[in-house]
């Protein structure tokens, strides 16, 4: 009997420790997908509070509304957050865009910047393509931008 009592407040209980934690991370221009009870719709942070975001829908949905219309967030009406951003499946010990530019550099600039410096007679040239494969190597390693879905009960339509 008591096992089910316990069992019952857990689930009650669940509402209250959703992770809303999340909210503060939540930065002007981040992609969110937004969750009410009448659907989902895609937006940007347009700007924000400290308990309060200001979005603008992508698209016409019946669930949120016309597009481009700014809409309010705000963090007590909030449920959940959570971070969509794809993992980068290189694993926690990945050295980072450091490491891509530094391989890259050695991998492609060094020889290519040797074969433009033979070519072309040319130093900037040479310079110019190693470091423009470091450039390169770490912009493919950067971390993605965020998108997060926020599960939200109520949205509030900005008014002019």
């Amino acid at each position: 009997m008591l096992n089910r009592v316990f069992i019952a407040l857990t689930i009650l209980a669940v509402p209250v420790f959703a992770d809303s934690g999340l909210f503060h991370q939540i930065r002007k221009k981040d992609a969110v997908t937004l969750v009410v009870r009448e659907g989902e719709c895609e937006a940007r942070v347009v700007s924000r509070t400290l308990d309060q975001l200001t979005l603008r829908l992508k698209t016409t949905t019946g669930a949120c509304g016309e597009s481009r219309v700014p809409i309010i967030v705000l963090r007590g009406d909030v449920q959940d957050v959570v971070d969509n951003r794809p993992d980068s499946g290189h694993g926690p010990r990945w050295p980072g865009p450091g490491f891509c530019a530094a391989a890259a550099m050695a991998l492609v600039g060094a020889p290519g910047g040797y074969a433009v410096g033979a070519a072309t007679g040319s130093g900037p040239a040479t310079l110019l393509v190693l470091f423009g494969s470091g450039v390169a190597g770490a912009a493919l390693c950067r971390e993605r931008g965020s998108h997060y879905t926020v599960f939200t009960g109520r949205i509030t339509t900005v008014q002019p």
